[in-house]
């Protein structure tokens, strides 16, 4: 049986290339249950409470936003022996809110591969990822570097 067989690598990937991921929705209820555990201010677990704070309406915590994108990064990637490990992020921002009802769709777009100096078993691939809502607006954009297993161990 082949060790690479259901396994994608360094190697298998390149700059450009894209996976999506999604829809997810957002209810008012998972609003507030995450709030409540994580993010407890009003603005995210009580909708009328809400109407008084800067956002005017409950609203998503942004860590709600992005654990769901983790989700759909898992979902959307290809499967790499031992997973991708994250090593960090760099950019992360949340340029609208999520609001209950919500439709979230994620696009992740590799825009560097390289092989890791100081471990030539793994490279590091450097990604963007966008969270749009249904009417295709960006409510997360995010840019990581995490680390890829190799098929070659040893540099040429």
């Amino acid at each position: 049986m082949s060790e690479n067989k259901n396994y994608i690598y360094l190697e298998d990937l390149s700059v450009g290339q894209k996976f999506h991921a999604g829809p997810v929705q957002v209810t008012q209820e998972a609003i507030i249950a995450f709030a409540k555990q994580f993010d407890p201010q009003d603005f995210h677990t009580d909708p009328v409470k809400a109407k008084d704070t800067f956002f005017g309406e409950l609203v998503a915590s942004g860590w709600h936003t992005a654990s769901l994108t983790m989700r759909m990064i898992v979902d959307a990637s290809p499967k790499m022996k031992g997973g991708m490990v994250g090593r960090v992020v760099e950019k992360m921002g949340w340029p609208r809110p999520v609001r209950p009802g919500d439709v979230l769709s994620l696009e992740l777009e590799i825009l560097d591969l390289r092989t890791s100096a100081k471990s030539p078993e793994r490279g590091l691939m450097r990604t963007k990822n966008t969270v749009t809502n249904q009417k295709g607006e960006p409510v997360l954009e995010m840019e990581t570097v995490v680390f890829v297993p190799r098929k070659t161990k040893n540099p040429s």
